[in-house]
Order: structure tokens, then sequence, then C-alpha cells
């Protein structure tokens, strides 16, 4: 029995979370090699999963009975059917939500950055590609088997092979599946929408807390300088200041609706000092947090 090293997350929070359970893992190529993983999942009962998302790119070749597989979209399962031999496509970030019952599957899991440097193209777009969850590709299915023949050697060829075999898979999804925008040389990056929705909601759940980068960047599935720079070119902002900005606008309605002092306001809403709050405050507005309440009195 072995756990599954493909990374799924919690969309509020970003964390970690468990899709698939050990007893399911029947083996993982681990961190064997860099930025590709390989799992056997063999699912014994109906599952019906929480809603998450994958930090990698997955490709997922099904290997049991044909079998129905309900994905939920826009609050609504819808019912897809899945034969032995045919390949989902799932791009990192997107929200999923799934229930299915036994079914054996080979998973290939590749993270973006491995993507992007093995097409040589920094920035590939996201989402990569659209969701396929019954597709018949014979090339993606060798890919497949020279993987898994690989790790039923006992990774005889070292970690060189398995991610030459995984930049060869990279390689493909791009020129058969990517969606338009990753397919473009003329991208300069950015983040998806659904990469931005979590992101922004998770800023403002946690808007009186201190926020730091690397936590955006998990709840993105992103790695730190990639969300960085992906983050700005969506936004316009770099994320500390997109965050100073919101907080900043939670402030507004305070000011105008509530009693608070402009010293309770400073520290219930994370701007460190009554100083640093008027600073902020007066670049957003131009003005000082006790002028703009005075203006609603």
């Amino acid at each position: 029995m072995q756990r599954s090293h493909i990374a799924t997350r919690d969309p509020q929070s970003g964390h970690p979370v468990r899709i698939v359970d050990d007893a399911a893992t029947v083996w993982s190529s681990g961190e064997r090699w860099g930025g590709v993983v390989v799992e056997l999942h063999r699912v014994e009962h109906d599952i019906d999963t929480r809603e998450f998302y994958l930090r990698e790119h997955a490709v997922i070749l099904h290997r049991s009975a044909p079998a129905v597989v309900e994905v939920k979209r826009a609050g609504e399962y819808h019912r897809q059917s899945v034969a032995p031999g045919e390949v989902s496509l799932i791009s990192a970030g997107s929200l999923l939500q799934v229930r299915h019952g036994p079914k054996e599957q080979l998973v290939m899991a590749l993270t973006p950055e491995f993507v992007a440097q093995a097409v040589d193209a920094p920035n590939v777009a996201e989402p990569l590609f659209e969701e396929h969850y019954a597709l018949n590709d014979p090339q993606i299915v060798r890919i497949a088997k020279g993987l898994e023949t690989e790790a039923n050697a006992g990774y005889p060829s070292g970690r060189v092979y398995g991610e030459a075999l995984g930049a060869a898979l990279a390689a493909y999804l791009i020129a058969r599946y990517a969606a338009p925008r990753a397919k473009s040389s003329e991208h300069t990056g950015g983040m998806s929408p659904c990469a931005l929705r979590r992101v922004t909601r998770y800023i403002d759940d946690n808007i009186t807390n201190e926020i730091r980068i690397d936590e955006l960047a998990q709840v993105a599935g992103l790695s730190h300088h990639r969300f960085a720079h992906n983050f700005k070119r969506t936004t316009g902002l770099p994320p500390l200041q997109y965050v100073l900005r919101r907080r900043v606008e939670c402030a507004k309605p305070l000011l105008r609706d509530t009693e608070d002092s402009v010293a309770n306001l400073t520290y219930a809403l994370g701007f460190g000092s009554p100083s640093r709050f008027a600073f902020l405050f007066r670049r957003e507005t131009g003005m000082t947090p006790t002028r703009y309440r005075a203006l609603y009195r």
C-alpha cells in the first residue's frame, strides 16, 4: 500500500485534501521523476468526493469495465460514460467534484512548471486544455504504457527516462489538445478565471489576517514566482498591493457606518499601525481615514 503523491487541494484554503485514500493507491512513482507522477488507482467502493482541484495537469487512462462517472459543473452533476482504454484530461486548477463506483485507472500528473519547461514556453496558459472524459487516443495510451512498464520494472532506466516520456506527453497534449490561448506564442501569462476566483475569495475571507504570497500561490496551485507574475498580469496589481487595496475598500463602510475608532479599525483590518493605515488609505483615496469619515457625519 502506498500514499498518493498527486496534489489535490481544497479550493477555499489551498491546503492538501485526501481524495484518493491509501488503500486505493496500488503504486505510485512518487518523487522519482521531477514534475511527473504516475499512479495506479484501484477504487473498490463507491466514492463521492468533496470539491477539490488538482495542482497538476492530469491525464487519466481508464482500465476497468465500462462505468459512469458523474462530474459536478455549475452546481449540477453530469453523467459521463467511460470505457477501458479511454482517456480523460483535466487541467490544473479546475474545480472538481466527482462520484463513481468501483474502477481502476492509471493517472499521469504533470506540474504546470514541468509542462512549461518541457515545451520551452514559460508563458503556457492555464487552463492547458478543455476537459475531456472519453477520448480515444492511441498515442497517449502508448506513452502511458511506457511509463507503467518502467515503474513495474523497478525504474531501471533512471530519472531521465520517465521525465523524457513525461515531456513527450506534455508536447503531445499541447499540440493536440491545448486551448487556443495555450497554443498562442503571443500569450504573456495570466491566471485562469477559476484560479483567480479562488485567490480573491481567499483574500476576502482572510482580509483581517496576515496574508503571505506563498499562501496565495498555494491556493492558486502555482509556484511562488509564477503566481506573482501571473496575478499581476491578470489584475494589474502585485498580490500584496491588491490585498492592501482590498483592506482599504473594507475600511470604507466601517468608517462610514460604524463608530469604531480609527485605531480599532487599524488593527481589526490588519494594517499594523494607525500611521500605516492613514498612509495607505490616503494613497488610495486622496484623504485620511478621519477626513473620509467626516464627509459622512
